[in-house]
């Protein structure tokens, strides 16, 4: 039920975002949809049989979606921002596992994002083309310029650390969400990096780069205040419920829903959207 909640609450949003005209309310309604598919997939991870097959599943499906949007000109692949949440579970699992190759694990991961952000900072200096940039991005499975950004792998992770205490999720989330709400919709960043530029002489166009690309997977000049009209993604806070409402019991066998419906359903809407236009 929680999967069916998200895909409906996910077609209303990308409703939006796709067909001219769509009411603005439709996007207020899809910013609950991420949430519980970061939930429904760490749910989905922990009680798999086979790990590596999960999360290579996940990493396929990054792969088309990175092909998609390349051909289609578009941004939209939180399958891979879901890849980067079940990767450092899986590398946390090894620790508490108190597995040998933990700290190669974590290690390894560290390292490779350093390399492939290098990679793709190189790519952008030389000058290739956008289509280029989306497919290396799921390619390299790199954390730059993620669908919500850090932020969402950070909530993942953690609801993967509280996943069985309501309690503790309850006021993780919260939390969360009202950090999101203060950094994307007030201007405490602005203040904080105007601070840092006269004082350590980095450059405000820099920093806002790097950490809102990083942290939020978005450019400076998408971050804005407006509380409904601008960035709500505070109304994340009305997935809350649904997730609390989990009672630990697997429901019908959907298993491969999402895999499919989330490329179709884009694709469609695509076309729908240009045809509208026209």
């Amino acid at each position: 039920m929680l999967k069916i909640v998200a895909l409906v609450t996910m077609l209303i949003d990308h409703i939006w975002a796709f067909i001219p005209g769509t009411p603005y309310y439709f996007h207020w309604i899809g910013r609950i949809s991420a949430p519980i598919f970061m939930f429904c997939c760490i749910i989905g991870y922990t009680n798999t049989k086979n790990k590596i097959k999960y999360i290579s599943r996940l990493y396929v499906l990054s792969l088309v979606m990175g092909g998609i949007n390349a051909f289609l000109d578009i941004q939209y692949n939180f399958i891979r921002t879901l890849l980067i949440i079940i990767a450092i579970i899986f590398i946390i699992e090894k620790f508490e596992e108190r597995n040998r190759n933990a700290k190669r694990a974590l290690i390894t991961f560290v390292l490779w994002q350093i390399v492939s952000s290098l990679i793709i900072m190189q790519l952008q200096y030389l000058g290739v083309s956008d289509k280029i940039l989306i497919i290396m991005l799921p390619v390299l499975s790199n954390i730059l310029m993620l669908d919500g950004g850090m932020f969402f792998v950070l909530m993942g992770v953690l609801m993967y650390i509280f996943r069985n205490s309501k309690k503790n999720l309850l006021i993780t989330y919260i939390l969360l969400t009202v950090l999101n709400m203060l950094i994307y919709n007030t201007k405490i960043l602005k203040v904080v990096f105007h601070i840092l530029e006269k004082n350590i002489k980095i450059p405000f166009t820099l920093l806002s780069i790097l950490f809102e690309s990083v942290f939020f997977g978005v450019l400076p000049a998408f971050m804005k205040t407006d509380l409904l009209y601008g960035d709500p993604q505070w109304m994340m806070i009305f997935a809350l419920p649904f997730i609390l409402m989990y009672n630990g019991e697997k429901g019908r066998e959907l298993k491969y829903l999402f895999y499919v419906f989330y490329p179709v359903h884009i694709i469609i809407l695509y076309y729908l959207g240009i045809a509208f236009i026209k």
